[in-house]
């Protein structure tokens, strides 16, 4: 599956701008204990259709590395669009997964006209299936310092887990000013323990671990600006006992032709009288 899903990104990554539109980008992430994450994506498109592939890859200090492929297709229409897309991170450690996510949302004011206050408005919901398999289980080591990978303990068969992700998300763009939000609340197909050991989890652009319960964000951008600035807010709350996460994060984007460059920070608090850390990105985005 994952050489499947690879050759299918290179192949659309690749499309040339005949195809109607075709859109790629990268951005490159950074940060404490050598915190380095990168990640890429090609989109092409035609009429009201489009398909997309994505890479994304972490590692630390703290951490083994996590690469992460996707490929999804879309439909746009005047009152709603739909999407859906097939990821998978190889094994690393013992620990791989594969998904399935699909949203659909709901566009009430179709096309507004030239100068509209609203210019745009979406409702929407979401859902993902993940399936997640590991050979090893978290030693008392691992469980107290909140990090996969510290002194793991062979399985004696591999752990199974199905983690379904359910949510809700809007956006409005009024008077130049985007605001849009999110809500996840996430179930899984047992119960889980402290021998289980954490899960990769995006928390905006930084890659952590834990076991999800619900998920929350926010975000407000300025794009009718010519540097265009941006805020956000995110919290999660855990499984277990793990301490509620938070993260703030601000940035700046600015057009040039054909390319948009964007810049980035980002302060993680892990909870728990944790230290917190700042993450900092550089990304491009071009459209031909």
């Amino acid at each position: 599956m994952i050489s499947r899903l690879l050759a299918a990104l290179l192949f659309f990554v690749s499309l040339p701008a005949a195809a109607g539109y075709f859109d790629a980008g990268a951005r490159y992430t950074f940060g404490p204990d050598n915190y380095a994450g990168i990640s890429g994506f090609g989109e092409a498109g035609g009429g009201a259709y489009y398909l997309r592939g994505a890479y994304r890859t972490y590692k630390s200090g703290l951490s083994d590395r996590f690469s992460t492929y996707s490929l999804g297709a879309g439909l746009d229409r005047t009152y709603w669009s739909a999407s859906a897309e097939l990821s998978a991170t190889p094994e690393t450690g013992g620990y791989k997964n594969s998904g399935f996510y699909a949203d659909l949302l709901w566009l009430p004011l179709g096309e507004p006209g030239e100068g509209a206050a609203v210019q745009d408005l979406y409702l929407g919901a979401f859902s993902a299936l993940t399936r997640h398999e590991d050979a090893y289980a978290a030693s008392t080591t691992t469980v107290s310092g909140g990090r996969r990978g510290a002194s793991p303990v062979a399985r004696t068969s591999v752990f199974r887990l199905a983690q379904t992700d359910y949510g809700l998300t809007a956006s409005v763009l009024a008077y130049g000013v985007r605001l849009s939000g999110r809500y996840a609340w996430t179930s899984y197909d047992q119960n889980l323990t402290a021998l289980d050991r954490q899960l990769p989890v995006d928390i905006g652009g930084i890659g952590t671990t834990g076991f999800p319960a619900r998920a929350a964000s926010c975000r407000i951008k300025f794009p009718s600006l010519p540097l265009s600035p941006e805020a956000g807010y995110a919290k999660t709350w855990y499984k277990l006992d793990q301490p509620d996460s938070e993260s703030v994060s601000a940035g700046l984007s600015r057009r040039l032709g054909a390319a948009e460059l964007s810049a980035g920070w980002e302060n993680y608090n892990p909870g728990g009288g944790a230290p917190k850390s700042d993450y900092y990105s550089l990304g491009v985005t071009l459209s031909f």
